[in-house]
């Protein structure tokens, strides 16, 4: 590949990132409709989700709330009380309690923020994805589950 192609690449690249707005990651709040009527699409929508935000960007829209979701079929502009975005990742337990145990989906991203851990402790109903526990191995952390 030549350098000309290489810099044509670039440039379409941050063409699509910035958009029209000019602005990077300054995308317009969106909600998306879900239909959840069973357990299977309950499932479903979860597995979505822990794809989402092993993805950096769909991960930065969930967490700052420009990503949402509303029930399919529920009446239009209806109010949903969300709660307000926290710095921590949502199932999150502080680091710093001993004995602590992860809860929700454990992410490459919190395995890599506990790198001088040791051991890491699950909580009974945690999901830990294959990257997060490809990271744990690389990093020498000992992964435990609670019963």
């Amino acid at each position: 590949m030549s350098e000309a192609e290489l810099r044509a690449m670039v440039r379409d690249v941050l063409r699509e990132a910035l958009g029209k707005s000019g602005k990077l990651g300054s995308a317009a709040p969106r909600a998306e409709a879900v239909r959840i009527a069973s357990d299977a699409d309950l499932a479903a929508f979860v597995r979505r989700l822990i794809g989402l935000l092993d993805d950096p960007a769909a991960g930065r829209a969930l967490r700052a709330g420009t990503l949402s979701f509303t029930l399919a079929g529920s009446p239009a502009g209806a109010a949903v009380a969300r709660p307000k975005p926290s710095s921590a990742a949502p199932g999150t337990t502080s680091s710093a309690a001993p004995g602590a145990a992860l809860e929700g989906t454990v992410t490459e991203a919190r395995i890599a923020k506990l790198a001088g851990a040791g051991t890491i402790v699950l909580a009974p109903g945690a999901v830990i994805t294959p990257l997060a526990r490809d990271r744990a191995r690389a990093l020498g952390l000992k992964i435990e589950r609670r019963r």
